[in-house]
C-alpha cells in the first residue's frame, strides 16, 4: 500500500485559491498532530497561507495515540527508508494541492522536533522547491536523498532554532546537523537559553520576520 499524506485533515488557515499567495507548511512532532503549531500559525503574515499536515504514520511508544512522519528506534532515528518514503507522499500531496488550487507564490517549512527533521529531509529531497526552511529543536537524518548534490546551489534560507540544553535532541546529534549545515547554511542557528524541548516564545518572535523577508 502505497504511503499518503491525508488531505482531508490538513488544517488549513484560508481554503480560498494559493494562485500567486506564499504558502507555509507546518509539521508537527512525533505524537502530536496538526493544530499543535497554531503558535507559529498565529504569528506569521497574515498574507501568509499556512497549512498544518498530519504525518502519515500511527505513532508508537513512548508517545502513542499521535502521528509521525516515520517510526524511529530507541534513539529517535528514523527507521531506514522511510524518510525518502514520507518525502515522496509529502511531495505528491503538495503536487495534488497546486493542481488543485493553483501555484503558490513561493513555499516555506517549518517543523518542530520530528517535523524538523523532516522539513531537513524535504529540503534535501527537493531543495529547489522551497523558498524557506525553520527547523525548530530538530536534527540531520541519516539517509540519502535526490537532492543533496543540489542544496548549496539552491542556496535554500534557513532558521535553525533549539534551545541550548535540550534534553531530547542528543549532542552528537546537533554537531552533525551543524556539520551539515556549514557548507550553505553557516548562519543557521539559533540557539536559545533553557533545556526545554519545545518551540520557544523567542524562537517563534524570531523566525516571523525569518518567514516574512524570505516568503512574502
Amino acid at each position: 500500500m502505497t504511503l499518503e499524506i491525508d488531505p482531508s485533515v490538513v488544517k488549513w488557515s484560508d481554503s480560498g485559491s494559493l494562485a500567486g499567495r506564499p504558502l507555509l507548511l507546518l509539521l508537527h512532532g512525533y505524537g502530536q498532530r496538526e493544530g499543535t503549531l497554531d503558535t507559529i500559525a498565529d504569528a506569521v503574515a497574515p498574507e501568509i497561507v499556512t497549512a498544518q499536515l498530519r504525518g502519515p504514520r500511527a505513532s508508537r511508544e513512548p508517545l502513542p495515540g499521535g502521528f509521525g512522519w516515520t517510526d524511529v528506534d530507541a534513539n529517535i532515528i528514523p527507521v531506514p527508508g522511510q524518510p525518502e518514503e514520507s518525502a515522496a507522499a509529502f511531495l505528491r500531496w503538495l503536487d495534488a494541492v497546486i493542481a488543485e488550487r493553483g501555484a503558490p507564490s513561493s513555499i516555506g517549512l517549518a517543523g518542530f522536533s520530528q517535523g524538523a527533521a523532516f522539513s531537513l529531509a524535504l529540503l534535501r529531497e527537493a531543495p529547489e522547491r522551497w523558498a524557506a526552511v525553520v527547523t525548530l529543536a530538530g536534527f540531520w537524518v541519516p539517509g540519502t536523498f535526490a537532492g543533496e548534490e543540489r542544496l548549496a546551489q539552491a542556496q535554500t534560507p534557513i532558521f535553525w532554532g533549539r534551545s541550548e540544553h535540550d534534553f531530547a535532541i542528543k549532542p552528537e546529534y546537533v554537531d552533525a546537523t551543524r556539520a551539515a549545515l556549514a557548507p550553505f547554511a553557516p548562519d543557521a542557528e539559533h540557539v536559545y537559553p533553557g533545556g526545554t524541548h519545545q518551540v520557544l516564545p523567542e524562537m517563534v518572535v524570531d523566525l516571523a520576520p525569518f518567514l516574512r523577508e524570505h516568503l512574502v
